[in-house]
């Protein structure tokens, strides 16, 4: 019986860090001087993905990912401000950019590779 026990602890410590390497955090900016973010190339793994985007700039900003049926969006901060977006997301690549006003457009937009 206690190596029963022992067993099934084992099984769920073993379990824990499966779940959490299921989660990525990227971090980025907007720049302070043009209307792009400090990366337009972002890379994860499958599962929950959080994108954290630190607004450096005097206009205000926002990050949003689409693709392949997903559509999620952070909320629009002025300088010093973070949007942040979370979204389970599967293998494939993705669009990350701000929708303010013609922002994209202008070239605040990248790629966002999940594998």
């Amino acid at each position: 019986m206690k190596r029963l026990i022992a067993l099934a602890i084992l099984a769920l410590a073993l379990a824990v860090p499966a779940a959490a390497a299921a989660s990525t955090t990227l971090r980025i900016s907007a720049s302070p001087t043009a209307l792009r973010y400090s990366t337009s190339r972002l890379t994860a793994h499958p599962g929950l993905v959080t994108i954290l985007m630190t607004n450096r700039s005097p206009l205000r900003h926002d990050i949003e990912v689409k693709g392949h049926g997903v559509l999620a969006k952070g909320k629009i901060v002025g300088k010093g401000g973070v949007s942040r977006v979370s979204v389970r997301l599967k293998a494939g690549t993705y669009t990350f950019l701000c929708t303010v006003d013609s922002h994209a457009a202008a070239g605040m937009k990248g790629t966002l590779v999940v594998k």
